[in-house]
């Protein structure tokens, strides 16, 4: 089976990584051909389209920043949806908005061909190390067909039904996600700031009811000054953003998502492409 991927950044190059050693023949396309180098020298092929690319594989995933990144690789000029032909199958791995994702399932429909919205949880590490966990929702033929090659790429693999359920529960994922990081970075920068070692807090805090190895991972990270970027800074604003449009469409009273959107917004000029858990900098001004 062919398999063409898109995007080749913090997420995507630790996937295609990850199928092209699992034997798949890959197709790869990315805006920097640089990105791609790795996986050319270990096998991979690279397009000069999303076109080319379509034309020469089965199954198409994207993993890219946004709505506009997707919208340049499907529908500009040598997009994937001008070759896009019936049986194929279009996954998104993107975290976009899901009414994009409604509008990209048609899209792809109209070319008689399957389409999954699949965002992922996890970033750069279970990326590369193949233990994403997948969120799928769209065509439950498309999902079979996937499965062989979603093993490569996660730990778990889950079918939701209809889009856009899997983009709904990956947003209210990131939300819950960032306010509740964000209120406890606050809180080891407020420790810090009323005379307490940052240190000895999070070891207190992580031996009770706040322990959670995600947020040791952040935070410790933090606590030795690394912002290196796992999940930027930027992409976690344009989560929330989305997060906060959806709670809008449906009238919830999300009052914490509001106040974190404004945090993340305060810090995205000095912030964007950190971490994100650069948002303790703005507590520890």
């Amino acid at each position: 089976m062919n398999i063409g991927f898109i995007g080749l950044g913090i997420m995507g190059s630790g996937m295609a990584n990850n199928l092209l050693k699992s034997g798949f023949n890959m197709y790869v396309f990315n805006r920097t051909r640089e990105k791609a180098k790795e996986l050319e020298d270990n096998g991979a092929k690279f397009c000069s389209t999303p076109k080319e690319l379509a034309e020469k594989s089965d199954l198409i995933f994207m993993m890219l920043t946004d709505v506009r990144a997707c919208r340049a690789v499907s529908e500009d000029k040598d997009g994937f949806l001008e070759s896009l032909s019936k049986g194929k199958v279009v996954v998104n791995f993107s975290t976009v908005h899901p009414n994009y994702s409604l509008e990209l399932r048609e899209m792809v429909k109209e070319k008689e061909a399957m389409f999954l919205e699949s965002p992922v949880l996890g970033s750069k590490i279970p990326a590369q190390k193949g233990e994403l966990v997948i969120l799928s929702a769209g065509d439950k033929e498309a999902f079979e067909i996937c499965t062989d090659a979603f093993e490569k790429i996660s730990k778990k693999a889950m079918y939701l039904g209809d889009v856009p359920k899997a983009s709904y529960v990956k947003v209210v994922n990131n939300e819950a996600f960032a306010t509740s990081l964000t209120a406890y970075l606050e809180g080891l920068a407020f420790a810090k700031k009323i005379g307490l070692d940052p240190e000895m807090v999070f070891n207190i805090l992580n031996s009770g009811a706040l322990s959670n190895p995600y947020f040791e991972f952040k935070v410790k990270k933090v606590l030795n000054d690394d912002f290196e970027t796992h999940f930027s800074f930027e992409n976690m604003k344009k989560d929330l953003g989305y997060a906060l449009s959806v709670a809008d469409e449906f009238k919830c009273y999300c009052p914490t998502l509001a106040a974190v959107n404004e945090i993340f917004k305060k810090g995205l000029n000095k912030h964007a492409k950190e971490d994100m858990s650069a948002v303790y900098k703005i507590f520890d001004e």
